[in-house]
């Protein structure tokens, strides 16, 4: 059956208290449901608003001019013209962006439709305009790609050899090689009369003269970069790229790998340390003469030669030589690894049968030059400062300090022990570290 018809009299929402018999009983509203619901407070603006003050935070930090590793504070005519190019391009593309993003929001804003407008006149092209944002754009494209030219002729070695020249001096040569996770240095003439030195992980040069890096690398894919000095340059297995610097002031400049090489990637440090010439001088002219050890020292001596088996993959005392086409005792060191890495690949038992017949290849690699050790400021590649007790730790445990170095991988002294701690007494340890501090 249907619905029986009412009037609007007799329509719910009509009905008033007292104004007729109540058909079914009535429900008591809560005076508090009267009132306007609040408005529900939204987190998401405040949370977009924290979110870019910290994003701007961030960048406000990292143009700290002063900070270690910062672009903005560069000293040296490679840095300084890498800095110009960088400023002008960002700043050229920021007007851009404010213009073209201005004039968007000016439109949208100034000539939006209203309600009851009529359709706007319909404008196909507007050819003055079109050539002006055409003309305009290309014209400053080609000034910035010819000027960025310019610059890029300018971080080229020639460039170098032209400030050399205008100071009156010669540039210095400089080989870095990177390693996993080190860099080595070595100074081809070092002081103009042929020396050679091979150092790791801090560079030492002159002030005011040219520095023509080479860089190469005996493993994977590297990056060399001293943000205060120069830009990065990419350091390329089989193959050679140079670069260039000169610093302008005496001080400690920080450098840093900065393509990913693996896992002790971020560890990969290194420190550039700019000298008056005589002092600079005086450190070629000292490196690799004998030391007159104290009797602690050398004791460490015999460690370093025997138990410990330093000498299997360290040099100390000498520069490691270098042969015509570029191979030397690193070179001969990294032949090793690569061939004991794949003795290690062979099936056990055949391994097992070399060992038996003494056919297992030695378990040597590229490690770092001591010979200066002792002048040093840090040690692991710049991750601690050098002292007794960092360099005790090093050698304890590597692999505290920095996770996945080669030397705990596979110096002998980490083999033999379950927790791959130094297989040496702490009196050796104790004499071990004398003698490497001594090393200047």
């Amino acid at each position: 059956m249907g619905l029986m018809p009412f009037s609007e009299e007799d329509s719910p929402v009509n009905i008033r208290e007292g104004s007729g018999p109540a058909t079914s009983p009535r429900c008591t509203v809560n005076s508090a449901s009267d009132s306007p619901p609040r408005p529900r407070r939204s987190w998401r603006p405040l949370a977009i608003l924290a979110v870019l003050g910290g994003v701007l935070l961030l960048a406000a930090l990292g143009c700290d001019p002063d900070a270690p590793q910062s672009t903005f504070g560069v000293n040296g005519p490679v840095a300084r013209e890498q800095l110009l190019l960088f400023n002008v391009l960002l700043w050229t593309m920021v007007a851009v962006f404010v213009l073209v993003e201005g004039a968007l929001l000016y439109a949208a804003i100034r000539f939006r439709r209203r309600p009851g407008d009529p359709l706007p006149p319909q404008t196909h092209g507007h050819t003055p305009l079109e050539i002006a944002w055409t003309i305009i754009p290309t014209i400053l494209i080609l000034a910035l790609g010819i000027w960025s030219v310019f610059v890029l002729f300018k971080l080229e070695p020639g460039e170098a050899i032209a400030q050399a020249q205008a100071r009156g001096t010669e540039p210095l040569y400089v080989e870095a090689v990177g390693h996993q996770w080190w860099w080595e240095f070595r100074y081809p003439d070092a002081d103009g009369s042929g020396k050679l030195v091979t150092t790791a992980n801090e560079m030492r040069i002159p002030v005011n003269r040219p520095i023509i890096m080479t860089l190469k690398s005996d493993d994977v894919i590297h990056s060399f970069w001293i943000p205060k000095l120069a830009g990065k340059q990419d350091v390329v297995p089989t193959r050679a790229n140079q670069m260039w610097f000169l610093a302008e002031d005496v001080g400690m400049y920080y450098g840093q790998c900065a393509e990913f090489c693996g896992v002790a990637h971020a560890q990969m440090k290194f420190r550039v340390h700019a000298m008056e010439d005589p002092e600079y001088l005086a450190w070629v002219a000292g490196f690799g003469q004998p030391n007159e050890l104290s009797a602690q020292a050398a004791r460490g001596q015999l460690v370093f030669l025997g138990d410990g088996q330093c000498v299997t993959c360290h040099t100390v005392g000498a520069s490691d030589t270098v042969n015509e086409v570029g191979d030397g005792v690193q070179q001969g060191r990294m032949n090793t690894y690569l061939a004991y890495n794949k003795w290690l690949n062979k099936p056990a038992e055949e391994r097992l049968e070399d060992v038996r017949t003494g056919n297992e290849p030695p378990a040597a690699f590229a490690a770092p030059n001591l010979t200066d050790l002792g002048l040093r400021t840090t040690i692991g590649s710049g991750l601690l400062d050098l002292n007794r007790e960092t360099l005790r730790q090093w050698i304890r445990d590597p692999d505290d300090i920095k996770p996945g170095n080669r030397m705990s991988e596979l110096a002998a002294i980490y083999q033999t022990r379950t927790d791959h701690r130094a297989d040496l007494s702490e009196d050796q340890l104790t004499d071990l570290v004398a003698y490497l501090m001594e090393q200047r």
